[in-house]
C-alpha cells in the first residue's frame, strides 16, 4: 500500500522534468484484434469474483450506470455526501486498487494503446485510446452494479478521478520511465473466452506486474496486481527469460480486501508471457493454465489455449485461433 500511496502523492504534488516516453509496444507482435481483446479483458475484469459480480443484464446495467454518473452531484449527495466519498475512496483500503489498477495500470495500458493506434496509422491515436479505455471502464463499472455495496461513489472516483489521472501519468515521461524501466512494469492480461452454453465470458482480466532489479542477481522480487494480488520471486534462466513462483490472495470481497490463498507460476521471455498457472485462483477455478501465442512458433497462426477445472469439478477447455476472443466449453 505504501508503494501505491507514494506514487499517488508524487503525481499530485510533484513537478517532474520531461524526457522521452518509453516504447512499450513491440511492433513485431502487432495484433489487429488487440482493441477488441482489450475491451473484453477490461469490461469483464470483475467477473473474476463470482461472489460479488454477475454478467447478467450486461447492457441494462450500463443504462443504470449512466443514470448514476450522469448527475454526479446528485448521486454523491444521495449516497452520503462528498466527505463520505473522500473518506471511503481515498482514505480506506479501497484506494489501493484505485491507485494500483485504475491509475497506474490504466496509465500503462493507455500508453500501450496510444502507441498501438499510432503504429497502425490511426489518425486520432489519443482519441481512440480514450474511447476504447473508457468503453472498457464503463463495462467494468456496470458489472459492479451487481452488488448493492457498490455505490455511485466508487464509480465517480474511478471514472472521474483515478481514470483521468491515468492519462496524466501515461503522458508523463518521468513517471512512465520509472514504472517501465526502474520498476520493470508489464501487463499480463488474460485471454478472454466466450462460453456458448452460458452466453458468458470467462478467463478475462487485467493484470500488471513489477519486477525491479534490486538484488543485481538472477533472483528478482515480483509483484502482481489485479483481482489477484501476488508476491514472489523470479529466477532468470537467461537474459529476459524468467520462471516465477508467487503466492497471494484472490479477492472475494473487494471492499474489505478479503480473499483466499492462491499460488501461481509463470514463464515469460523477451517481455512476453508464455504461460501462467493459477491454483485456487479467481473465478472459482481450482486450477487454470493459460498458454499464450508467444508459446507457439507458428508464423501466421495466433494460438491461445485455456485448460482448467472449476471448484465444482467441471473441466474447462478453451481455444483461440487468430480471433479477438476464443471459445471455451465446460464438461
Amino acid at each position: 500500500m505504501k508503494f501505491f500511496l507514494f506514487i499517488y502523492y508524487s503525481i499530485v504534488s510533484s513537478v517532474l522534468l520531461a524526457e522521452e516516453l518509453p516504447i512499450i509496444l513491440d511492433s513485431r507482435k502487432s495484433d489487429p484484434f488487440l482493441p477488441v481483446t482489450y475491451y473484453f479483458n477490461s469490461a469483464f475484469d470483475v467477473i473474476q469474483n463470482p461472489y460479488w459480480f454477475s454478467q447478467t443484464n450486461f447492457f441494462r446495467k450500463h443504462k443504470k450506470l449512466f443514470k448514476r454518473i450522469g448527475s454526479p452531484h446528485h448521486s454523491i449527495k444521495k449516497d452520503g455526501g462528498y466527505q463520505k466519498l473522500f473518506e471511503d475512496e481515498f482514505l480506506t483500503t479501497r484506494v489501493v486498487p484505485n491507485i494500483g489498477l485504475h491509475m497506474i495500470g490504466g496509465a500503462y495500458d493507455n500508453l500501450y494503446l496510444h502507441q498501438y493506434f499510432k503504429e497502425n496509422g490511426n489518425p486520432y491515436p489519443m482519441i481512440s485510446t480514450v474511447v476504447l479505455s473508457y468503453l472498457g471502464h464503463f463495462g467494468n463499472e456496470a458489472l459492479e452494479l451487481t452488488n448493492e455495496n457498490i455505490t455511485s461513489h466508487d464509480h465517480i472516483a474511478d471514472l472521474f478521478v483515478f481514470d483521468v489521472l491515468s492519462y496524466v501519468i501515461a503522458t508523463n515521461p518521468k513517471l512512465m520511465n520509472f514504472l517501465v524501466h526502474d520498476m520493470q512494469m508489464n501487463a499480463w492480461h488474460l485471454q478472454p473466452m466466450y462460453l456458448p452454453q452460458e452466453g458468458d465470458i470467462t478467463n478475462a482480466g487485467l493484470n500488471y506486474t513489477f519486477r525491479p532489479d534490486l538484488f543485481r542477481s538472477k533472483l528478482k522480487p515480483f509483484l502482481f496486481i489485479g483481482m489477484q494480488n501476488l508476491l514472489g520471486l523470479s529466477y532468470a534462466l537467461a537474459e529476459k527469460e524468467y520462471i516465477t513462483a508467487s503466492v497471494g490472495m484472490a479477492l472475494t470481497d473487494p471492499l474489505e480486501q478479503k480473499g483466499r490463498f492462491v499460488t501461481a507460476l509463470f514463464y515469460d521471455r523477451a517481455d512476453g508471457l508464455y504461460s501462467s498457472l493459477y491454483i485456487n485462483g479467481t473465478e472459482d477455478y481450482r486450477i487454470r493454465l493459460n498458454l499464450y501465442p508467444e508459446a507457439f512458433s507458428f508464423k501466421k497462426l495466433k494460438l491461445g489455449l485455456l485448460l482448467g477445472q472449476k471448484k465444482s469439478r467441471e473441466k474447462v477447455i478453451g481455444v483461440n485461433l487468430n480471433l479477438p476472443i476464443g471459445v471455451a466449453y465446460f464438461n
